[in-house]
């Protein structure tokens, strides 16, 4: 019995032919419709190819990046475009006062924990949003240490609270803050290259967790 190479999929509505076993994001690409989702990096890092997806059989379905789910037979796809919003400016030792000027929508959080169910990264989006309203910014910086900042619990929020934005202020507004040796050699810039860019996840984060903290490697 000769196995079908091909599959049949629907974006928004419009059925393409794809390849088993390729990536959604391939499929478009070779079907002449790149333009229907954005691509940044093809590997799951920048978060820009996010889509939900539909199944013919009825299963639940969920948001998905193209650039890492197959395609199925019978799949509808629906691309997740969120708009573009201007950057906000990172300010030296945030507080919550700061952050609730720089993003008046924090409190309109109704805690419906939609945010949390769209991050393909889990992330506790609502959890750390409530962190963001108590001041615990330290503990909100921790939380988006994985955020791709693919915009989808900004898509799924019905009150426009913007979690990721946030998280990414607080990140960048708590690492400009650290009292870093202004000065640093080529050579123990490149040591702290290789300690942060370690091969193995779990060490990265921990390696990453602990620079934040101390400004430095470990011994």
């Amino acid at each position: 019995m000769t196995t079908k190479t091909t599959v049949e999929i629907k974006i928004s509505g419009e059925a393409i032919q794809a390849q088993r076993g390729e990536t959604i994001l391939h499929a478009l690409w070779a079907a002449g419709m790149a333009e229907r989702v954005k691509a940044g990096c093809d590997g799951g890092v920048c978060g820009a190819c996010t889509v939900t997806l539909r199944y013919s059989d009825g299963r639940a379905a969920g948001t998905e990046l193209a650039c890492m789910k197959s395609v199925e037979d019978g799949m509808e796809v629906f691309p997740c475009a969120v708009e573009e919003d201007a950057a906000v400016a990172p300010v030296v030792n945030p507080q919550l006062p700061a952050l609730q000027a720089a993003f008046p929508t924090l409190d309109r959080c109704t805690k419906c924990g939609s945010c949390t169910a769209a991050c393909p990264m889990s992330i506790p989006v609502m959890d750390s949003v409530l962190r963001m309203q108590a001041g615990e910014l330290a503990a909100v910086a921790e939380d988006f240490t994985t955020c791709i900042h693919c915009g989808l619990c900004r898509f799924v929020c019905e009150d426009k609270v913007k979690p990721h934005n946030m998280g990414l202020w607080v990140r960048r507004s708590l690492g400009m803050s650290r009292n870093f040796v202004a000065a640093k050699t080529q050579d123990a810039a490149e040591q702290e290259w290789q300690y942060l860019l370690a091969d193995d996840r779990e060490l990265r984060l921990q390696r990453a967790r602990h620079f934040r903290q101390s400004g430095g490697i470990a011994p």
